[in-house]
């Protein structure tokens, strides 16, 4: 039986550096196109290098899922190292990465066993489900109990940010033009969380302060958790981000909190000051 291989989005981020460069786990390239020019996201690709072309273009960067045509060429390139691939991607709900695996899975039907999961995440979230498959992959589980797993992972993962600039949530069709006119002159900043795989405004706020506020009330809902990762713009993590921590670690003191800059590909949603988190509870607690 062949090794089971690893796909996922090149707009993965990841707590453990592993799967990058590790020969059984391959990325889809996603690519951020600007008005003058486009970036293929990578999963070490932060925003800073390319936070000038978010500026001088508000709103105007799209995120491009990789291609049928791109997704099959992976396949077509594996299948001569393997007949196993657990092919996992952004949630189908905010990118077309998933769906794209799907239709090209399909061309290698009856010739290689094509898993195609819909993570109903995006980047850390996405990243933390990568890395248990390529775990579970390590420890010699097969492909259907690999699956399973990361499956399993799926319903006990949350993701919440909040953006201060309403040009990303209109240009994603989350709120109307007049809408996010309105919100950025009267300095509203939404609080979104990803519901069934799509990104869903909870509640409007109006400064950074009951922003953050309730970044820490969503968190501290949860009695035990497994993955804490607190989700910021900067390379390193600014004061808010690092204030937020501080309240948290006081809650959650036998928890490791990690800090993750996401790329130019989830600032096309999150914007360019946004600040999230992301929570793996622990199996067994209620959701």
């Amino acid at each position: 039986m062949s090794a089971i291989h690893i796909l996922t989005d090149s707009s993965v981020r990841f707590l453990d550096p592993t799967p990058v460069g590790h020969p059984q786990v391959h990325f889809a390239p996603v690519t951020v196109r600007f008005p003058d020019r486009s970036v293929e996201e990578r999963p070490d690709l932060g925003l800073e290098a390319h936070r000038s072309a978010f500026t001088a273009n508000p709103g105007d960067a799209v995120c491009d899922p990789p291609s049928v045509k791109q997704l099959e060429r992976i396949y077509s390139e594996l299948q001569q190292h393997t007949d196993q691939i657990v092919s996992i991607h952004t949630s189908a709900g905010i990118s077309g990465s998933y769906r794209n695996a799907l239709k090209a899975s399909e061309s290698f039907r009856g010739r290689s066993d094509i898993q195609v999961v819909d993570s109903t995440s995006l980047s850390a979230g996405l990243g933390i489900l990568v890395n248990a498959g390529l775990k579970a992959v390590e420890r010699g589980l097969s492909l259907e109990d690999v699956v399973r797993l990361v499956r399993g992972l799926i319903p006990r993962l949350y993701v919440v940010f909040f953006l201060d600039d309403l040009t990303y949530l209109e240009r994603n069709g989350l709120v109307s033009k007049s809408q996010a006119i309105l919100g950025n002159m009267l300095g509203i900043l939404p609080f979104l969380t990803v519901e069934h795989g799509r990104l869903i405004t909870m509640e409007k706020v109006r400064n950074r302060l009951r922003a953050q506020e309730k970044l820490v009330e969503f968190v501290t809902e949860f009695s035990s958790i497994e993955h804490l990762v607190l989700l910021h713009s900067r390379p390193e993590p600014d004061d808010e981000t690092r204030l937020v921590a501080e309240r948290l670690q006081a809650m959650y003191p036998d928890n490791s909190i990690a800090f993750l800059d996401y790329g130019p590909a989830a600032a096309t949603y999150i914007g360019l000051n946004g600040l999230g988190a992301i929570v793996l509870e622990n199996e067994g607690e209620p959701g």
